[in-house]
């Protein structure tokens, strides 16, 4: 049953939102689980950046296009390695895993994350801009 009070919300109609509820769960699980730890570890940073910066948005202002949005978010992971290395490696390091220089182990953080490598090669500072 769901938390509805409204009382126009039937039983029946309770159970169908219950059931809905059920099965858009079960489709993003499906679809997280099928992918690889790599494209898995994209997704969240990304997702987790976005979720981040969209928060921070001003109430009232325009939401800029989806390109914008993209070039925002990549960014702000660029600038934060170490809280969101799947990005990053990307970046410094595209040959990962295969032919990256700087494998390092990752333990295990449930229920952040299950552990594995990760690339070395964003350990580095982000060399500034002029």
């Amino acid at each position: 049953m769901t938390a509805y009070r409204d009382d126009r919300v039937t039983r029946q109609l309770d159970d169908y939102f219950a059931k809905r509820q059920a099965a858009r769960v079960k489709r993003v699980n499906d679809f997280l689980q099928n992918l690889n730890p790599r494209e898995r570890a994209l997704i969240q940073d990304i997702a987790v950046m976005g979720y981040v910066r969209g928060s921070m948005h001003p109430r009232g202002e325009e939401i800029p296009l989806n390109d914008a949005i993209l070039a925002e978010v990549v960014h702000a992971c660029f600038t934060q390695p170490a809280l969101y290395p799947a990005v990053a490696t990307i970046e410094r390091c595209p040959g990962f895993p295969d032919t990256c220089p700087n494998l390092r182990t990752v333990p295990a953080d449930p229920p952040h994350h299950e552990g594995g490598i990760r690339c070395g090669c964003a350990d580095d500072p982000e060399e500034p801009t002029v």
